[in-house]
């Protein structure tokens, strides 16, 4: 663990929350997608081309050294692309579309308990109390960011099983990026994990439909390059790089930027109620990532 010095963890941590705060604002270019007729794999599918497009053009550019892969990783990053392209998509929207937005966010946010479970069983990370405590308040303050609190609603018990396999595969698409880095350069665990999701999304992108809508609506592949650069090129190379400063542990508590993102992104820019419960949730999760930056300063790792 000699990569996680105090100054790689600093910049780890502020790598995963970059990742979760670009992933956070996805709702914005799903709006748009959505009501301009596109399905969710679609729209996925539309963000892994442009994100696969992009960055080979920069590693192209910049170091084409970095499209050499291990050949045994490749298993490895097949995985990755796999759970981040495919389940974790099919599972989340799922969740979304059975049940409600909100109870897909609280469910996806199980992920840290797996994290920290899985990474002490492959990576030996210490379970921590300063962990558990930030932990806990994580998943406290996704649940009133999202509002669940108080609206009486009970979600069917399948949508229920998919979120929390959600959680389980964001969890599994943790570890393996890390044991990925651990061996592999950022850059290139970045572009082969966004080559196989789109490889593995092509079965589901509905080719002619998804054509005639761009070529309806153009402004569509406008959206949906923007979209790439931030929540697929950005996000993912910053959540690769930052998955080799810091433990998986803590990552999974600073990735829960993503709902206080998504959430302050409804209030500001959708007019989404914002109550007590919110505000509160905001400031645990905040709470949540400077307990575990504070707990890192005095473990010196």
């Amino acid at each position: 663990m000699s990569n996680f010095s105090p100054d790689n963890n600093k910049r780890g941590a502020l790598l995963i929350i970059l990742a979760g705060a670009c992933w956070g604002s996805i709702s914005l270019y799903i709006n748009y997608l959505s009501n301009a007729g596109l399905g969710t794999m679609q729209i996925s599918f539309l963000r892994q081309l442009f994100s696969v497009a992009v960055f080979s053009l920069v590693i192209l550019m910049r170091d084409r050294s970095k499209f050499r892969i291990r050949p045994g990783d490749l298993w490895l990053l097949m995985l990755c692309g796999l759970i981040n392209g495919v389940l974790f998509n099919f599972f989340y929207f799922y969740t979304i579309v059975n049940s409600r937005a909100s109870i897909a966010v609280v469910l996806l946010y199980t992920s840290p308990v797996f994290v920290m479970i899985l990474a002490r069983i492959f990576f030996g990370e210490k379970i921590t109390g300063t962990k558990l405590i930030a932990l806990v308040l994580t998943v406290i303050g996704c649940v009133f960011v999202t509002g669940v609190i108080g609206e009486g609603y009970t979600p069917p018990p399948i949508a229920i099983l998919t979120g929390v396999l959600t959680g389980l595969a964001y969890a599994m698409n943790n570890i393996l990026t890390s044991m990925a880095v651990r061996k592999n350069d950022p850059q290139t665990v970045t572009l082969y994990t966004l080559l196989f999701s789109f490889i593995f999304l092509i079965p589901f992108c509905g080719g002619n439909s998804l054509v005639e809508l761009c070529r309806a609506n153009p402004s569509i592949l406008t959206v949906a390059f923007v979209m790439c650069l931030i929540t697929g090129v950005l996000a993912q190379f910053a959540f690769s790089v930052g998955l080799k400063l810091i433990e998986s542990g803590k990552a999974a508590i600073y990735g829960a930027a993503e709902p206080v993102v998504g959430t302050l992104i409804g209030i500001l820019v959708f007019h989404e109620e914002s109550g007590f419960l919110k505000i509160t949730g905001i400031i645990m999760v905040i709470s949540a990532i400077l307990l575990i930056g504070e707990g890192s300063k005095k473990d010196g790792d």
